[in-house]
């Protein structure tokens, strides 16, 4: 690298030298060429190193090591070169001296030139070099700045940890003064109770004058004591009886649960089995239907294509038909008419027949023949007349019969459908209401079954009604083709038998709805029974299977998987079953489709007759199920029992798993950090390795002092959080006084292993220090290497000048050699450079194993400190979590105390005698307590005396648990009267226990006399004592004297403080549980309190509830009534629009007949008129006849016979004559019967306008009765929301009554917390106590043992004191003898250096005898704790075991008299039900026979208004053209009125085009609004009055549609008037725009023309003052191009110049358009 940077030197700077140097041609050799290559080589090797500073630092350990040989090579190489050189340059040397000077010129000049290269590269090395140290010294500022700064922290770290030691010192002391401040306030209430023992003294003496009553009433529990005891002892066998039979029970419970759960799990087995064969079963099936489902869609389509063709072919058969039937009846009526000319020729021909014919007797008979015929066939012709228009209306009206048969039949069939699909949709709700109860695995197999039976059912239904519909549409077909086939009579028969058809098919539907509507309200309620029983059952057997459930709980879980899958299944078979019922109701409205459907009837058939089974099967299960609940009823109350205990149970391990959790997350917490820590050190180790390549140290040292200030950060962080978690036990420290000293003073060695760490890290910033000054050092030393490069430059510089210039000297060689001894130099130095680097790298190395070394250390010392502190935390938790599970469970047994004193709350008030005697005994027996405890102090009776007290106390609670008993036995006899055996046994008992109370207390007057004696020896020896003391002082003063002595009195003072120190423990004892059963007291009070102003208020509420339930149930039956009467009210309407069908239908029928009959009448007139014509004909013929004869003389025979002929037909038209007038008597009949039709009518229309009022009327009562039904359904939803709300209110108190429990128990919890605490801190101090006693016994022992080995000592030294002087004396006498006793002298002091050593051994090994003996004592005390609590424990367990079997009785029995209500209940509802449903059905029938009424008054009524219809038809036709004529002359004349005039004299004279002029306003239409088309189609017209009587539709279409062509005429005539407007004004208005562009464009030409103004003022001038004529016609063009006139203005010059115009409108003419012009005027 040295030799590349020296041989690139000064390219840059001796370029000007290449240039001017000679350059011969040059013969490079060998090792020229090879330095060549080498300095080419360095320039590549230095490049990159200079540019990719980066790609060093991330390269591998491989790599670099492969680098830096390279470098050592390229070293190599050029030491070669420069020995070459040397050689080369002393062969030159030699040379010189040889040959000449010319040689030496040539080779200096070559080497010249190459020097001059490699000063070149060495000068650009130099260049990058510098850039490279201005980074290096910036990194190296930086690095400094950053090592200041990482300085200065550790200092703030200290001085921070310095305040948070003064801190915790503070806290400390507050602490401490805490302390002693409760030590005086205990101190004062100890005091206080003093005094109130004294006023309790008082008390007592008051309380001695209750004691005679007292006896008097132990006299009378005596004598009730005796029946009690009977009564007891019944009782007692009777219980264990009792008992007895309970285990019975629940063994054989346990052998029956056993037994179902295998069978549970055989069935569980089976249900697994079938439910894959149901599976692949389902799946094949699904794939047939798919199958099936296409091919008959396939078939619908070709169904439908045919029956398309069918019925256009049908319309046209129709049509054809008609055409058909209206040419016969053409055909008919004229053969009639040609019958009757014949037969009137014929009479004609018989009549002149007859005159020719002489037989006058054959003549008559004949014409009697004809004329009988002719009747006939009139007769038979009317006949055939009324027989044809009588089946023509009959045709009609059975056609639209069964039109209107066929809509019925669809919109039932429609009706039937919805109502299917409804009662599907329901029962599908239904069943999955009955999936939520699927927690038993029996009833999800019978749901599947009942599934598979409903498919069944509904396909077995299709089925039916398809082959129903199929059979009615065949024989519609076959009846069809006998209509086509035959005529009139036939199809008259077809229609009535198709009439009698549909009737039947309509009764068969009406029924098969009934019965469908009667099925689904039995299944509703069948369906709502089974709910309630499914609910009751589901609840029972829910609380059954919660035992089994934990068993079972995986194979439950996983059926419940597989049947989630099979519902799934299901849901899509009833999908798939729904989209093929939309299918089969699409397939019944197609009739002619239904044949080709039946292979998928037939499967669905299959599917229903299995849904059907399974039906069948499920509700033999659900009986089967009634009776198991029946059985099962018995085991539930136990079951219950069971499972509150296991939920109990397992709510405790759940807490106990959280708390594992909890403690297993801070473990794996502590893991993560320690991993991290690995972690860390790993990377920093590969960080450190990676250094060790890198030629940038500084960068390596920075890194480095990072990752360390990191670490110390990090260390620092983790002090802070420890020194957190020190706070918060130093404050729980402060409340567990007793563990104060063993905790601090393992505090104490953890800080002191914090320190040691914050040593080693002092230690590792003086390291840290210790490399930057070695940084600073290689910094000054890279320096002086600077400055040592940059001499060598000026050197070579300053030779290279010394060359340049003596080219020709001979002091050359010199010059050359000193080059190169100066480069041989800088090599040697590179050399010591690279070793001073080596050394350098690996002192960092060996620094840096140091700093690892110990940060491994310090990492084992933190995690073996972090151990230590897990492991305590760890105990602590466990501690704490016992006593927590102690403390819940004593809260738990402390919540049944309250509640069973709630309970003895309310028997207080019957039983005040006992209890006030039991509280003054209890009174007095806490009076004797306390003066038996004042008398115990200082007492060598003590201790029996607090046995003795235990005894009592626990006698005490005993009693006070049996009163309590007995007081829970008193409530349950108050209750139950009947048993007075059993209250004279517990008056016995009660007599018993007052005895057994007066016999304690004569005990403990016994004890008082003990107890006085007690404080008489307690005076005595508080007489002692005193003595005692005194001697004590006499004996401290002879102290100094009588060290003896001294021992056995400090033996003396110890024992005396012993005593001292128990009978303060025990003062402050007694004071404490004063003062805990003052608070208990208090306690107990302010609960009592509370729970009875919360079972006030749980009273209260539960009345508000039950009066919100009742009400609720009010409301229920009035919506169940209401919704009954909307079905009532909607059934009969729909009744009414029948009948109101039918009544519609028979109107027109009578419409039709009356019709008929006006045709008639009218056929009769025209045969009336007709036979009139034909007498007038026959009596002129008789009076030319008559003439003839006058005529004819010859013929008087003849005329006679005439005359008797015309004497018959006279007799004949008098016959004619009687019968016109009978036919006219008939016509006025006829007439009077129309009128009275008439009036019929208008009576049937008011009659109408009646029926029509009430149906308005009867609409609004609907109406009304809808909107009372949404008000109430809005009631109904308001009481819903306030049920709810009420319900949430309720779940609220019911919360925070919970609450209110739960903080109860929490207080009874930190009561008991509190005790036990100060229990343990009692005992704590007790043990602290005897531990300092025995720390002060050893001290004493050995200021004893240091006090003796003084005085040995002493003695020893005078006794040395003696020996050295003889020694002394004897060295002068004996010289010899002094080597001896010099080793003498170093064995003796080798032995009292052994004996020291043992000595302290000794003293180490009785320090920790001692502490193990504390630690024995400490133990065992808490082992006695911990037994007697759990001794306590099982007490409490058993007495809780009998509380819970107690209540459990009580809720069996509770629940008896709940299921007798609520039968009772259902009694009640189900006899209303009943009773409603009957009025109900009365008022219906009431309803019916009042509508039948209606309908009969209605069809007479319809009989008398059938004449009018005909006339009500014809006048519509008549009206029509009348309307619309005179609509269209108002149109003409309003068109001709609104046109807008425009007057063109009228339009404003043209504003001249110079003058600014505004737009003209466009004249508007006025304003006038035309209404939009579908404004005048909707809006009815007042002119156009529809008709009172609108009976047919064809009347109403005609009037629509004429008022709708008015109106749409109208609204045309307005558009075209608004256009024609329009236009006008348009057009004026494109007029005005052309006028305005083409003045534009004027003035446009005009402003070039303006230009030249004197030629045109001398134009104008000319043109004014020359006369009319043709000079002024000449400048006429002059002035149009000047000015651009318009052709008006044009004319009007032309005018002007000719002399034609003189104007007279405008006088002022061309004046006044140059009257600003100047010189004019």
């Amino acid at each position: 690298m040295t030799e590349a940077e020296v041989g690139r030197g000064g390219c840059s700077g001796a370029d000007s030298g290449c240039g001017a140097a000679i350059s011969p041609p040059l013969q490079p050799a060998g090792p020229v060429m090879e330095v060549q290559d080498a300095g080419q080589e360095m320039v590549a090797s230095s490049v990159t190193p200079g540019s990719g500073k980066s790609k060093l630092d991330t390269l591998p350990k491989e790599d670099l090591i492969k680098f830096a040989k390279k470098q050592v090579m390229l070293i190599q190489k050029a030491k070669s070169r420069c020995t070459e050189l040397e050689k080369e340059i002393e062969e030159l040397r030699s040379k010189a001296a040889t040959g000449g000077a010319d040689d030496i010129i040539q080779a200096l000049t070559e080497r010249l030139d190459v020097v001059l290269l490699e000063k070149a590269e060495s000068q650009q090395q130099c260049l990058a070099l510098k850039k490279e140290n201005i980074q290096r010294k910036q990194e190296a500022e930086a690095a400094v700045a950053k090592t200041e700064e990482l300085q200065k922290q550790p200092e703030q770290l200290s001085i921070d940890s310095l305040k948070e030691r003064k801190a915790l010192k503070s806290e400390l002391a507050n602490a401490q003064c805490k302390h002693n401040e409760d030590l005086t306030k205990l101190k004062i209430e100890l005091e206080e109770q003093v005094k109130k023992q004294m006023g309790l003294v008082e008390q007592i003496e008051h309380h001695s004058d209750s004691q005679k009553e007292v006896k008097r009433l132990q006299d009378y529990i005596q004598r009730i004591k005796s029946t009690y005891e009977e009564q007891i002892l019944c009782l007692s066998k009777q219980l264990e009886t009792v008992n007895e039979d309970k285990n019975k029970e629940v063994t054989n419970l346990q052998e029956t649960i056993k037994s179902n759960s295998q069978c549970y799990h055989n069935e569980i087995n089976n249900l697994n089995e079938e439910l894959k064969k149901l599976k692949i079963a389902h799946q094949e099936e699904v794939s047939e239907l798919m199958h099936q489902i296409e091919i008959s869609c396939k078939e619908n389509e070709e169904k439908q294509n045919q029956i398309n063709q069918l019925q256009h072919n049908l319309a046209e058969e129709g049509f054809i038909k008609e055409k058909n039937a209206k040419d016969e009846m053409c055909a008919h009526t004229d053969q009639r008419e040609y019958d009757l000319e014949q037969l009137r020729e014929v009479l004609n021909k018989n009549v002149e027949s007859k005159i020719d014919l002489v037989d006058s007797q054959e003549e008559p008979c004949v014409e009697a023949k004809m004329e009988e015929k002719v009747r006939h066939l009139e007769h038979s012709l009317e006949e055939l007349q009324s027989q044809h228009s009588i089946l023509k209306d009959e045709l009609t009206y059975m056609s639209n019969v069964k039109l209107k048969l066929e809509e019925e039949i669809h919109r039932i069939k429609d009706e039937y459908f919805h109502e299917r699909e409804d009662l599907d949709f329901k029962i599908n709700e239904l069943q999955l209401t009955k999936e939520d109860y699927c927690g038993v695995i029996e009833k999800l197999k019978l749901e599947l079954q009942a599934a598979r039976q409903y498919c069944e059912t509904a396909v077995k239904e299709h089925k039916l009604e398809t082959q129903t519909l199929k059979e009615q549409h065949k024989r519609e077909i076959s009846e069809l083709n006998e209509t086509l086939l035959s005529g009139s009579e036939k199809e008259k028969m077809a229609l009535v038998f198709e009439m009698q058809e549909l009737r039947e098919q309509l009764e068969k539907l009406t029924q098969e709805k009934e019965e469908a509507v009667s099925s689904y309200n039995s299944l509703r309620e069948t369906m709502e029974t089974l709910q309630t029983e499914l609910g009751e059952s589901a609840g029972k057997i829910s609380q059954e299977f919660e035992s089994m459930r934990q068993q079972q709980a995986s194979d439950v879980s996983e059926l419940q998987q597989k049947l989630r899958a099979a519902f799934n299944e299901k849901d899509v078979l009833l999908e798939t079953v729904n989209r093929l019922q939309e299918e089969t109701e699409k397939l019944s409205s197609n009739l002619l489709e239904i044949e080709e459907l039946k292979c998928k009837i037939v499967s669905l058939q299959e599917e229903n007759n299995t849904i059907t089974s399974s039906l069948t099967a499920v509700k033999e299960l659900e009986e089967k199920i009634v009776a198991l609940t029946d059985q099962n009823k018995d085991i539930l109350n136990e079951v219950k029992c069971l499972g509150e205990e296991r939920e109990n149970l397992q709510e405790r391990c759940k807490q106990e798993q959280r708390k594992v959790q909890e403690l297993q997350q801070e473990v794996g917490v502590a893991n993560q950090y320690n991993s991290d820590l690995k972690k860390k050190v790993a990377e920093l180790t590969e960080r450190l390795n990676e250094a060790l390549t890198r030629k940038s140290e500084n960068a390596q040292t920075l890194e480095q002092l990072e990752n360390q200030i990191e670490t110390l950060v990090r260390e620092r962080e983790n002090l802070s959080s420890e020194a957190y978690t020190l706070r918060e036990e130093n404050k729980k420290i402060i409340q567990e006084k007793g563990e104060l000293s063993e905790e601090l003073e393992k505090f104490t060695s953890e800080k002191d292993g914090w320190l040691v760490l914050k040593e080693q890290s002092e230690n590792l910033e003086k390291n840290l220090q210790m490399m930057t000054a070695e940084k600073d050092h290689i910094s000054t030393l890279l320096e002086s290497e600077k400055a040592h490069r940059s001499l060598v430059r000026t050197q070579l510089y300053h030779l290279l000048e010394q060359v340049g210039s003596s080219v020709s000297d001979a002091d050359e060689e010199y010059d050359s050699f000193n080059l190169l001894q100066i480069a041989n130099e800088c090599l040697a130095k590179m050399k010591e450079e690279q070793c001073l680097a080596v050394q350098n790298e690996e002192k960092v190395l060996h620094l840096q194993r140091e700093v690892e070394r110990l940060e491994e250390e310090n990492a084992a010392q933190y995690a073996e400190h972090r151990s230590l502190i897990q492991d305590f935390e760890k105990e602590k938790d466990l501690l704490r979590e016992e006593l927590e599970g102690v403390l819940s469970e004593k809260e738990a047994l402390q919540h049944d105390i309250q509640e069973l004193k709630n309970a003895s709350e309310k028997t207080r008030i019957e039983n005040q005698d006992l209890l006030a005697n039991t509280e003054e005994i209890a009174q007095k027996l806490a009076f004797y307590e306390s003066q038996i405890q004042e008398q115990q102090k200082g007492s060598e009776n003590q201790d029996d005396l607090n046995l003795i007290l235990e005894q009592k106390e626990t006698e005490l609670r005993n009693v006070k648990d049996e009163l309590s008993s007995l007081k829970n036995l008193m409530e349950t006899l108050t209750e139950k009267t009947d048993q007075q055996s059993s209250v004279a046994e517990l008056q016995e008992k009660i007599g018993r226990l007052e005895k057994e109370s007066a016999e304690k207390g004569e005990k403990l007057n016994k004890i008082k006399v003990v107890a006085v004696k007690a404080k008489k020896e307690l005076d005595a020896s508080r007489k002692e004592m005193q003595t005692l003391r005194e001697e004590l002082e006499l004996v401290r003063s002879e102290k100094d004297q009588l060290s003896a002595s001294m021992k056995d009195v400090i033996q003396g003072a110890e024992s005396y403080k012993n005593l001292l120190m128990e009978y303060d423990k025990q003062g402050e004892l007694l004071d404490s549980e004063k003062g805990r059963a003052n608070n208990l007291e208090r306690q107990v009070d302010d609960l009592t309190r509370q729970l009875q102003v919360s079972s006030q208020q749980h009273d209260q509420l539960r009345s508000a509830n039950e009066d919100l339930l009742a009400r609720v149930e009010t409301l229920q039956c009035n919506a169940k009534l209401l919704e009954a009467q909307i079905l009532e009210i909607q059934r009969a309407k729909a009744k009414a629009d029948k009948e109101l069908e039918a009544e519609k239908l028979l109107k027109e029928q009578k419409t039709k007949e009356h019709s008929g009959a006006l045709r008639e009448m009218e056929e009769l007139q025209m045969q009336l008129q007709k036979e009139k014509k034909h007498l007038q004909k026959t009596l002129q013929e008789l009076e030319l006849a008559r003439k003839d004869a006058q005529k004819s003389t010859l013929m008087d025979m003849e005329i006679a016979d005439y005359e008797r002929l015309v004497k018959e037909l006279n007799q004949k038209i008098t016959d004619k004559d009687s019968r016109i007038e009978d036919l006219e008597q008939e016509t006025g009949i006829q007439k009077q019967k129309q009128e009275t039709l008439q009036e019929e009518i208008k009576s049937l229309q008011s009659a109408m306008h009646q029926d029509e009022d009430r149906n308005a009327k009867i609409k609004q009562l609907l109406v009304k009765t809808k909107k009372e039904l949404a008000d109430s359904k809005q009631a109904e939803n308001d009481h819903l929301m306030l049920q709810a709300s009420l319900k949430g209110e309720l779940e609220a108190s019911q919360q925070q009554v919970e609450a209110y429990k739960i903080q109860v128990a929490v207080l009874t919890s930190e009561k008991h917390k509190v005790q036990e605490h100060l229990r343990t801190s009692s005992e704590q101090h007790q043990r602290t106590l005897s531990t300092y006693q025995q720390k002060i016994a050893t001290l004493q022992e050995e200021c004893r043992a240091a006090q003796a080995e003084q005085a040995s000592v002493t003695s020893e030294f005078e006794s040395y004191k003696v020996r050295v002087h003889n020694v002394l004396k004897q060295q002068k006498n004996k010289s010899a003898s002094q080597t001896e006793s010099e080793g003498a002298k170093q064995e003796r002091e080798q032995l009292e250096m052994v004996i020291d050593q043992l000595k302290v051994k000794l003293q180490d090994a009785q320090h920790n005898s001692q502490m193990n003996a504390s630690e024995l004592q400490a133990l065992q005390s808490e082992h006695d704790t911990l037994l007697e609590r759990h001794n306590k424990m099982l007490q409490e367990t058993v007495a809780k075991e009998a509380e819970l079997r107690e209540k459990l009785c009580t809720i069996q029995s509770e629940n008896m008299v709940m299921k007798t209500e609520h039968a009772q209940a259902l009694s009640q509802l189900t006899a209303q039900n009943e009773a409603l449903r009957n009025n109900f059905r009365d008022q219906v029938r009431n309803l019916q026979e009042e509508h039948r009424k209606t309908v009969e008054t209605l069809q007479q009524q319809l009989s008398r208004v059938e004449a009018q219809l005909f006339q009500l038809k014809s006048e519509p036709s008549t009206r029509g053209p009348a309307v619309s004529n005179p609509a269209t002359k108002n149109l003409r004349e309003r068109r001709n009125t609104d046109l807008p005039v425009l007057d063109v004299h009228t339009v404003a004279r043209e504003e001249g085009e110079g003058m600014e002029t505004t737009d003209t306003e466009s004249i508007s239409s006025g304003s006038t609004y035309v209404p939009s088309l579908e404004q005048l189609l909707n809006s009815p017209e007042a002119k156009l009055e529809p008709s009172q009587w609108q009976t047919e539709l064809t009347k109403d279409e005609l009037i629509q549609k004429l008022n709708t062509t008015a109106k749409s005429a109208d609204h045309l005539n307005e558009l075209l008037r608004e256009s024609e407007a329009t236009n006008a004004i348009l057009m004026e208005q494109i007029k005005l725009l052309k006028n305005e562009i083409r003045r534009l464009e004027r003035n446009q030409e005009r402003e070039k023309s303006v230009a030249n103004l004197e030629y045109l003022k001398n134009v104008l001038l000319q043109f004014i003052f020359l006369k009319s004529g043709s000079e002024k016609e000449r400048l006429l063009p002059v002035i149009d191009t000047m000015l651009q006139l318009s052709p008006e203005e044009k004319g009007k010059l032309v005018a002007i110049a000719q002399g034609e115009e003189e104007s007279t409108s405008r006088p002022s003419g061309w004046a006044s358009y140059l009257h600003s012009w100047s010189g004019l005027r």
